[in-house]
């Protein structure tokens, strides 16, 4: 399933060097934690794996991706701000799972009350609701890098700042 990244940007190996795929026994723990995370994610964990996507070791990391992936109110905020409605749109709906973090803390997960939505989740606890399924926002990784993708539709991605993006292999 992720065995295209390395085409979709030439730095695509070098930010995915770092990352250790998980066997079997890390992907049951984590269906322990529910059984509906989504198959593009675990796919990816076992395929590609966790760790630090990342140019060098004197770059900021574009996205460290968790081992497993962790409750979001519990265990990296310690409150349960991300419940609350913000100025532009509402809290989470029920568990969010981060999955991963980039350099400045901003967190990204599934909100497992809102059909596994994708999340970006800043330090305020303002939440964006990505219109990306998981393999198209790593994909979108590198399609727009450095900046992240926030939504896809009809093959073009599209950033925070509104630039579009299309993919071509670059060989």
């Amino acid at each position: 399933m992720y065995e295209n990244l390395d085409k979709l940007n030439m730095l695509a190996p070098v930010l995915l060097r770092e990352l250790r795929p998980l066997g079997a026994d890390a992907l049951d723990d984590i269906r322990q934690l529910s059984q509906r995370f989504p198959a593009e994610y675990l796919s990816f964990l076992h395929e590609r794996g966790y760790g630090v996507m990342k140019e060098d070791v004197s770059s900021f990391p574009l996205l460290v991706v968790n081992q497993r992936p962790v409750d979001a109110a519990r265990d990296y905020f310690g409150d349960d701000l991300i419940y609350s409605d913000g100025p532009y749109e509402e809290g989470a709906k029920d568990v969010v799972w981060i999955f991963g973090l980039d350099s400045t803390g901003t967190a990204f997960g599934f909100d497992s009350g809102d059909s596994w939505r994708l999340l970006e989740i800043d330090n305020s606890r303002c939440i964006t609701r990505l219109d990306l399924t998981f393999k198209q926002f790593i994909e979108g990784l590198f399609i727009c890098y450095p900046q992240r993708p926030i939504g896809f539709s009809s093959g073009i991605w599209r950033d925070s700042g509104g630039v579009e993006y299309s993919a071509t292999a670059q060989e």
